[in-house]
């Protein structure tokens, strides 16, 4: 599985976009700051200016043995915020620019004090009101191989007979799945000609690439089949889990009728037409 920090970034990264709870406590303590250096007429600001900071300046005072624990973590975020702007100046003029309509927007100042990580291009290809969310999530575990796949589990240890439970021929990994297994691949070669295009037969981080490059090109088109994708994805991975868990086996048509089930009504919710099918 992920690690908790690459699941608490944004989509376009590569995570599931949950905020990280140290960080977003340092961006309500930063709403404070923000509330003292305003001077905002409440009890709890004229107390610290009365008992703790006194005569000294918010921004360049140092903690003393008598602050709390609470007050000395507030400056060590100023102090952070100091130091990620460079400068006292700067530090006061960027929480102005996070204010809208009277409040400090905590999102802005969120995005500001993390670290940035590598964007991924096919994020919308996943991530978008076109695909249910339980396909996004799979999706992107599929993309980044942390689905418990046999190899996977060997790897780990486990002493597993590696063999495909789709095809029954070859050995399992998230490229062979996604689609280079000969049930798998049958069934991506049917659905693209259902959305009205040409029969298809790649690995599923080509294909997301791919709708990527083509996002803006009939924006409704790519929603389609960004649905499709997503959605086979996630009904192959069920398919497999039910052979193996539940001795249970469904034949290509049946995941045809259901990938196309799925994509209807999700592309119904949102208003978009949707190919006739039997």
């Amino acid at each position: 599985m992920k690690s908790w920090a690459s699941c608490c970034v944004p989509h376009v990264e590569g995570g599931f976009k949950i905020k990280e709870v140290l960080a977003w406590n340092k961006c309500i303590l930063c709403k404070w700051i923000w509330i003292i250096d305003t001077h905002s007429d409440s009890l709890w600001v004229n107390w610290n200016h009365t008992y703790n900071i006194k005569s000294d300046d918010f921004w360049t005072m140092a903690p003393k043995n008598f602050h709390s624990e609470s007050w000395k973590s507030l400056l060590k975020v100023r102090n952070e915020l100091v130091a990620k702007t460079c400068g006292v100046a700067t530090a006061r003029a960027f929480l102005l620019d996070c204010i809208a309509e009277g409040k400090l927007q905590l999102h802005k100042v969120y995005d500001f004090l993390r670290e940035p990580g590598r964007r991924i291009s096919w994020a919308r290809v996943v991530w978008n009101k076109a695909v249910l969310p339980k396909h996004s999530f799979l999706v992107l575990l599929a993309m980044q191989h942390k689905l418990t796949t046999i190899d996977q589990l060997m790897h780990r240890g486990m002493h597993l007979v590696n063999r495909c439970v789709l095809c029954k021929v070859a050995n399992e990994d998230h490229s062979h799945l996604f689609f280079q297994c000969s049930y798998s691949s049958h069934i991506w070669q049917q659905l693209p000609e259902w959305m009205g295009m040409r029969g298809r037969s790649m690995k599923l981080n080509s294909e997301l690439y791919w709708l990527a490059g083509r996002r803006h090109r009939k924006h409704w088109k790519a929603l389609r089949i960004s649905s499709c994708l997503n959605a086979l994805t996630y009904s192959l991975w069920e398919e497999r889990n039910s052979r193996i868990f539940n001795n249970l086996e469904h034949d290509a048509g049946y995941i045809i009728r259901r990938v196309q089930f799925l994509v209807s009504v999700k592309l119904l919710q949102i208003g978009l037409l949707i190919p006739s099918y039997g």
